[in-house]
């Protein structure tokens, strides 16, 4: 009796394509993007508070600036990894 190996085959057909493209080009950069937002903020929140802590300012305040800049980060690392997907998608 001979035995066979299956493997999942990687052939994307009919509403599995609309799937996988919005998981591979919308979903994942996306939540990197929200990485992306967490990490800007974090680093603004924590120099903020050193700043304050320190005694540089005299209030500590988390302004809409403060917010836009960590949106710029979702913004970047959201780009970063939508070209990083399709550079992989047309090389291969």
């Amino acid at each position: 009796m001979k035995g066979a190996i299956l493997s999942k085959s990687h052939i994307k057909t009919g509403g599995n394509m609309l799937y996988y493209y919005l998981i591979s080009f919308f979903f994942k950069p996306f939540v990197s993007g929200l990485y992306g937002f967490a990490a800007f903020f974090t680093v603004l929140i924590f120099t903020k508070g050193i700043t304050y802590l320190l005694g540089f300012t005299e209030q500590y305040i988390v302004s809409s600036d403060d917010v836009l800049f960590s949106i710029l980060g979702f913004v970047f690392v959201f780009l970063i990894k939508l070209f990083d997907g399709i550079k992989h998608k047309t090389a291969g």
